[in-house]
């Protein structure tokens, strides 16, 4: 996924070299990891909407499968131990896309956090820059 791949390698050159950049340089890394973070917002959304979609297709199917062996005659806990058997394919779908916006999702928040602490150095730096011009001016 190349978002995640943008979003690694924005951190990266952050984390090798935040003590050493301009807070123009911060600026340009925080407005790009800002937008590459909308665009996996997007994506952690598209996840969200798979997994949902599987969970209720699992469990219509598991119902209707269900009343069909109660009405061949099957009890209920037989007739849900064979429906549930059935949709273990439909199960395995759900869980892939639970783990995908799970994990998508995770990464985002850490992202931001990231968003966060460059804001923090900006912030630092432009007091750091103000004291000195005070400190010439005097």
């Amino acid at each position: 996924m190349t978002i995640l791949e943008d979003i690694n390698r924005v951190i990266e050159a952050y984390k090798k070299n935040y003590s050493t950049l301009s807070i123009d340089s911060l600026l340009n890394a925080k407005d790009k990891l800002v937008t590459l973070n909308f665009n996996l917002a997007e994506e952690v959304a598209e996840a969200k909407k798979q997994y949902n979609a599987g969970y209720y297709i699992r469990k219509i199917s598991i119902i209707k499968q269900k009343n069909s062996y109660i009405n061949q005659g099957k009890s209920a806990a037989a007739a849900e131990a064979m429906a549930t058997s059935e949709n273990a394919e439909n199960l395995k779908v759900e869980l892939g896309w639970e783990d995908i916006a799970y994990r998508l999702e995770l990464l985002l928040r850490q992202s931001n956090k990231v968003v966060d602490a460059i804001q923090q150095r900006i912030s630092f730096l432009k007091v750091e820059k103000k004291n000195a011009e005070y400190s010439q001016n005097t």
